[in-house]
């Protein structure tokens, strides 16, 4: 007998079901598009939880067995670690769902300093069950003044980074390698633009990448990085790099003049 067509609620209650009996579970939220009302119908499952240091493996195994109840794994994908968040995370596709209705799973260790548990960055998570006061008493508040501070060195650092790498883009087009001179466009010509970009306009979350952007830059800016970005032939890498460093160069300069990148909370 064929299970039913997953749904978005019912994935989410299944892993609930599955892990809030378990005392070695402390807390269970959703995170991603959801934290900030942007969920649609293409949106995936982040969900988000924190054990006891040593029950990792056993929480995937509860989730998945509960997931057998109402969903077929057909992929599943544990991200190598250590990974760049220090937690432990597996994606889950299942063939009685559409794609894009997938799970992405992030088991946190109790003792893990930091736990994406900040509104003012992560937005508002849609906290199925805190028994450990994460998104209560336990609340990440942002240090502005502090982030202030790194900004400051970063947008130093970009600016020495920029200088410095520019020629790798110009040296392969000059030796007649377009897949080489588009490669240092994107990191070292478009990234730092990017991330300046960020800092004017999203600064608590300047090193979210491309993530999100059409939805955080003002429209004339947003077409202009589209521009950018969009690279038909080889011929039209050195105009948009040129292009592309005289507008960081000016970021940089309107961002240095600023009294304050951070507002105030």
């Amino acid at each position: 007998m064929s299970l039913p067509i997953l749904t978005r609620a019912t994935l989410i209650a299944a892993v609930r079901r599955a892990l809030e009996p378990l005392a070695f579970v402390h807390c269970l939220w959703e995170g991603g598009s959801t934290c900030f009302s942007r969920a649609d119908e293409w949106s995936d499952v982040d969900l988000q939880c924190e054990v006891d240091d040593d029950r990792v493996t056993d929480t995937f195994a509860a989730v998945e067995a509960g997931l057998g109840r109402v969903a077929e794994i057909s992929l599943c994908f544990a991200v190598p670690e250590p990974a760049w968040h220090g937690h432990s995370q597996r994606f889950y596709r299942f063939a009685n769902a559409e794609p894009w209705l997938q799970l992405d799973l992030c088991v946190m260790k109790r003792s893990a300093a930091y736990k994406f548990n900040e509104p003012e960055i992560h937005g508002v998570a849609g906290v199925l069950f805190d028994r450990s006061g994460l998104f209560g008493k336990n609340v990440v508040r942002t240090d502005r003044d502090a982030l202030e501070k790194r900004l400051r060195a970063r947008i130093a650092a970009l600016r020495t980074r920029f200088a410095m790498f520019q020629v790798l883009v110009e040296k392969d087009i000059w030796r007649g390698n377009p897949i080489d001179a588009l490669h240092f466009f994107s990191g070292v010509t478009l990234a730092p633009l990017v991330e300046l970009l960020r800092i004017k306009h999203d600064p608590l979350r300047h090193n979210w990448g491309n993530r999100y952007l059409h939805r955080t830059l003002p429209p004339a800016d947003a077409a202009l990085l589209q521009s950018l970005m969009y690279v038909a032939t080889p011929e039209e890498i050195p105009a948009k790099r040129a292009a592309a460093a005289a507008w960081f160069e000016a970021l940089a300069a309107e961002l240095d003049a600023r009294p304050r990148l951070v507002p105030p909370a």
